[in-house]
């Protein structure tokens, strides 16, 4: 893929680096405990209550009774991204010749992939993963990297202790079904790519993420998180080949059985009371995470729905060495042809920011 030239986003970019290593103080008394997780659902005791469950009408940067209006022609400083989907007037390859976005799965589909008129939350257009048939019902992704320099594959990252990620999301009336959802995440700053470590047990060294999922019909949400810390499935030789995981993992130079049993999936840490994201309407979705202090039980994430606080998480243990920080996002809706089952789950896309400070929804 080519360099990237982006104009005056790049001026705006440039100016956004000069808070590259700001870490917000969150209210750690307000937040729950952390709840240990397990691939079993478990629901901690991290969940919202009482008034926290309620956000203020608050601006870009938390404070209440702010005036300023910011959009992706008037970034805020804290802001790393800004995507409106406009540029290119609907044809997608022009689009993303210009877009921060380094990534698209399937790119060259546009039954996976492809800029729409038909519902936007603002403007002209907004991304929509169609979910066709003819393209297997897959869905799509969007890949960003905190890039120390030009927009480009393979780049050096910048690193942030704290990521804040915010989407406007429309699903199609009869949607049921995502895979996994949004999702933040980093690696070391010369360690671009992602690291597929599924089943196995991160080694807090390597990567680290969180992604807000929700379940099949319902759309309940919930964190889906992995940490050196989580729990395993021990009894995984009844449905998986536990050597060949083992091997897998040994390979990625993650832990290895000789060190604990693995098959280990992703933790789920729901709200309780459930909440369900909305269908066949227009939301606003934003998400954080923070990095914890190396081997310290002090990490952090959340989620808020239309600007209010729906589930949140702390002393997460992540990551053993600093090196290892928040540097990318995933605007994802992923599924496979087999998840899908011939049914096409629409979801629609816009006014999409990445920032070190809550974005909010104006």
């Amino acid at each position: 893929m080519c360099t990237r030239h982006h104009g005056d986003r790049a001026q705006r970019l440039g100016a956004a680096r000069g808070v590259a290593l700001l870490v917000i103080c969150l209210p750690w008394a307000a937040c729950g405990d952390s709840s240990s997780g397990s691939n079993n659902d478990h629901q901690g005791d991290g969940s919202v209550q009482g008034d926290a469950a309620v956000l203020f009408d608050a601006g870009p940067t938390g404070d209440a009774g702010t005036s300023t209006q910011y959009d992706c022609d008037n970034w805020h400083p804290d802001w790393l991204l800004c995507e409106d989907f406009e540029a290119g007037s609907g044809d997608f390859a022009t689009w993303f010749a210009q877009s921060d976005f380094l990534a698209a799965h399937g790119e060259d589909d546009r039954g996976r992939i492809d800029l729409s008129s038909a519902q936007v939350h603002g403007g002209a257009w907004a991304i929509h993963y169609p979910a066709a048939a003819a393209s297997g019902y897959r869905g799509s992704g969007l890949d960003w990297r905190a890039c120390d320099g030009p927009q480009e594959v393979n780049c050096y990252q910048r690193s942030y202790e704290t990521l804040y990620f915010r989407a406007w999301v429309r699903f199609a009336t009869d949607h049921q079904y995502v895979h996994h959802f949004l999702n933040i995440g980093g690696s070391q700053p010369d360690d671009y790519w992602y690291h597929g470590t599924a089943g196995c047990l991160p080694s807090g060294e390597l990567a680290m993420g969180t992604t807000v999922d929700f379940r099949e019909g319902s759309h309940e949400s919930f964190f889906y998180t992995y940490h050196p810390e989580m729990s395993c499935d021990t009894n995984c030789g009844n449905y998986a080949d536990v050597a060949a995981i083992c091997a897998e993992c040994e390979g990625k130079g993650l832990p290895t059985c000789d060190q604990q049993q693995q098959c280990c999936w992703g933790n789920n840490y729901a709200p309780d009371p459930p909440v369900a994201f909305p269908v066949g309407r227009w939301f606003c979705l934003e998400m954080t995470m923070t990095a914890n202090t190396p081997n310290e039980h002090d990490g952090y994430m959340a989620y808020w729905v239309d600007d209010v606080l729906v589930h949140e998480v702390g002393a997460m243990m992540w990551r053993t060495v600093s090196e290892l920080a928040l540097n990318r996002v995933r605007l994802q809706h992923y599924i496979t042809e087999s998840d899908a089952n011939g049914h096409s789950n629409q979801v629609w896309f816009d006014d999409v920011v990445v920032s070190t400070s809550r974005i909010g929804c104006d």
